[in-house]
Formats: C-alpha cells, sequence, structure tokens
C-alpha cells in the first residue's frame, strides 16, 4: 500500500484478514467494492496487483474464470 501511497487503507485490509502479499494478490474489484475503497484508489490498487503478479510470475488468480461465490 505505501508503494501506492495508499497506507490508509492498511487498517481496513487487517481488519478483513488480508495480512500477506498472497491474499493481496487474489483481490478482484468486488472484493475491494466490498471493503469500500474508492474507484481512483481500487484502480491503482488493482493495476499494482496486476504488477506484482506479472513480477513474480504468476499466474491468473484462482477465482477467475468462475464465479466468486464458488
Amino acid at each position: 500500500m505505501a508503494k501506492i501511497n495508499l497506507e490508509k487503507y492498511a487498517k481496513k485490509f487487517i481488519e478483513n484478514g488480508i495480512e500477506d502479499l498472497e491474499t493481496i494478490l487474489e483481490l478482484s474489484d468486488t472484493h475491494l467494492d466490498a471493503l469500500g475503497i474508492p474507484l481512483g484508489h481500487k484502480l491503482k490498487v488493482l493495476k499494482q496487483i496486476k504488477v506484482q503478479r506479472s513480477e513474480s510470475g504468476m499466474s491468473e488468480p484462482r477465482w477467475r474464470g468462475r464465479s466468486e461465490s464458488q
């Protein structure tokens, strides 16, 4: 969060059990909506998630291609 100047959301993430990079990299825009992250900040978070996944050579999140409720 610090890398994209959104440290103010760290407490919200921790309160919702999002405490490590592995979990953060699984977030979708639906998850960020549920956390109440405003659109502009949500876009920054999603962009950084995409960059991190690419740099780590990670595949798409497990939820991609199916309903998040599954």
